[in-house]
């Protein structure tokens, strides 16, 4: 019935699941008669498109999984972009990919910081720092930017742990 239809795409609405927008779209194909998107996955008492990651667009997931990094001087950005992966790897090859230049920034960065560490007491290390800081800043912009036109964007000078084409 129409009625039911059009209830289920507001209840949709209402949980964030569907935008103004696709609110729009869905309801005018309702009233025209034509068929409607599949819907598979719970959200509530609703149920969400298929393909999204927590109700959000892969795209936009990815964007912010670039963008939780920024969050690391809280120490949130190395544990939020790693939760963000782990919750959408399954979900979206997209994510995966993102997530795995993520993880191999990280565990490069990482490796960068014990290196800058030792040298430190040569007076280098301490130059070193100040470069990463600034990447950890610089590299998570430019992922967000390209991952919100989405571009998955390599980190340069990340060790190549785990290699993001191997999922697709």
């Amino acid at each position: 019935m129409i009625s039911d239809e059009i209830e289920r795409l507001i209840q949709l609405r209402n949980s964030g699941a569907l935008s103004e927008e696709e609110f729009q779209q869905a309801k005018s194909q309702v009233l025209g008669g034509q068929p409607q998107p599949v819907f598979s996955q719970p959200v509530g008492d609703a149920a969400a498109p298929s393909g999204l990651i927590c109700g959000l667009d892969p795209k936009l997931w990815c964007t912010l999984m670039h963008a939780s990094q920024l969050l690391t001087w809280t120490g949130v950005g190395v544990v939020a972009p790693l939760i963000m992966w782990i919750i959408g790897k399954d979900e979206s090859k997209e994510a995966n990919r993102h997530g795995l230049v993520i993880l191999n920034w990280m565990l490069s960065s990482l490796v960068y910081v014990v290196v800058s560490f030792v040298l430190s007491f040569l007076g280098i290390g301490i130059l070193m720092f100040i470069v990463l800081g600034a990447l950890h800043v610089i590299f998570p912009i430019i992922g967000t930017l390209q991952a919100s036109s989405g571009k998955l964007w390599r980190y340069p000078l990340s060790i190549n742990f785990f290699d993001p084409d191997s999922t697709v």
